[in-house]
């Protein structure tokens, strides 16, 4: 059992700092927004998919302390609507091709370049 808990850290050590230790319904949030990389995921959503269907029926939102913690610890980011996905890291880039593929990724500073532009 403390096996599978040291792999589970492990295997955010890219994500989190060296100093927080993430406990069972973080290292959850983590794997399941791991899922949509880059794209913003409502409260609803998370709280839906994580929950036991009594605790989501109790509370749609339960789960916004815990990523409201998470954003606090550098864990996750939110934009303005208060969706929240893991933080991405300054190296981090997702493709052109890729973006177009994943609903709600953000294409940046991108430009469409015609043969036109190619031969000239």
């Amino acid at each position: 059992m403390f096996g599978l808990a040291l792999n589970r850290r492990e295997e955010f050590t890219d994500i989190i700092d060296s100093g927080h230790i993430m406990n069972a319904d973080e290292t959850r949030v983590c794997e399941f927004l791991k899922g949509y990389p880059g794209v913003f995921v409502s409260v609803t959503e998370i709280s839906r998919r994580m929950g036991a269907r009594k605790k989501f029926d109790k509370d749609r939102t339960w789960a916004r302390p815990i990523l409201r913690r998470m954003e606090l610890d550098g864990i996750l980011e939110a934009n303005a609507v208060g969706e929240y996905r893991l933080k991405l890291r300054p190296n981090e880039t997702t493709t052109f091709k890729k973006a177009l593929t994943q609903p709600g990724v953000s294409l940046g500073d991108t430009a469409i370049i015609t043969l036109d532009d190619v031969a000239a």
